[in-house]
């Protein structure tokens, strides 16, 4: 029996792809994503996507958040909005909502963990060039201080919330009251809002295999014990 953890929106592909090796998922959505609390800055960031020679797209929640505020009242603006500027899709999942929007992705890393992402760009010239990174309003910053490192001029702008999904406390008993031999965690927020939920007691994991997305993730699972 396999738990994966995961935000309410992804998609259910590793489900899939693990009932398909003979598995037994089970999924626990431990993210949800709400509207941001004040949206000055992303409308401040979006009325100026003219100006920036990159936008980064990091998630299909940042191309949903994105083009919703796009989209709204009496000015609304379409793919067109993005001018001349190149965009980068975190992920082929991430590259797929652009084009499903119009907007073909001119960067998709072959690996989706920051570091990686920042190898591969970093043989460009990112002198004074104007970012747009669009995000959760927590999250690592490791790409836009990396690009910043580069030389680029990066704004980092939360387009969503992030928080925990209500009642999963029950859920997550319920499940691992049952034998789980892997636990699967696809972001740090995933680790952090499963622990919470399970009021920071994570000894119901311990004899479950802990399966990490990316090194980063990994470390926020060994930082609080799993």
């Amino acid at each position: 029996k396999v738990l994966i953890t995961r935000s309410q929106t992804q998609a259910s592909k590793l489900r899939e792809m693990l009932a398909a090796l003979g598995a037994q998922p089970v999924e626990l959505p431990t993210i949800q994503t709400a509207p941001l609390e004040d949206y000055a800055a992303l409308d401040a960031a979006l009325a100026r996507l003219g100006g920036f020679r990159w936008v980064i797209f990091t998630s299909i929640n940042a191309v949903e958040a994105v083009f919703a505020r796009l989209e709204r009242g009496e000015t609304r603006r379409d793919a067109r909005a993005f001018g001349n500027a190149q965009i980068g899709a975190i992920g082929p999942a991430t590259a797929e909502a652009l084009q499903r929007r119009g907007l073909i992705a001119n960067f998709v890393p072959a690996r989706s963990v920051s570091e990686a992402v920042l190898e591969e760009l970093s043989g460009r010239d990112w002198a004074n060039v104007p970012v747009f990174l669009p995000a959760a309003d927590i999250g690592r910053d490791a790409l836009a201080q990396g690009l910043a490192r580069l030389g680029a001029k990066v704004e980092r702008v939360a387009a969503y919330r992030t928080v925990t999904p209500p009642n999963i406390d029950d859920q997550a008993r319920e499940i691992l009251d049952q034998r789980v031999d892997v636990v699967t965690f696809t972001s740090s927020s995933t680790v952090r809002n499963l622990l919470e939920a399970l009021d920071g007691d994570g000894s119901g994991l311990k004899s479950s295999i802990i399966a990490c997305i990316g090194p980063a993730t990994a470390a926020t699972a060994r930082e609080l014990g799993l």
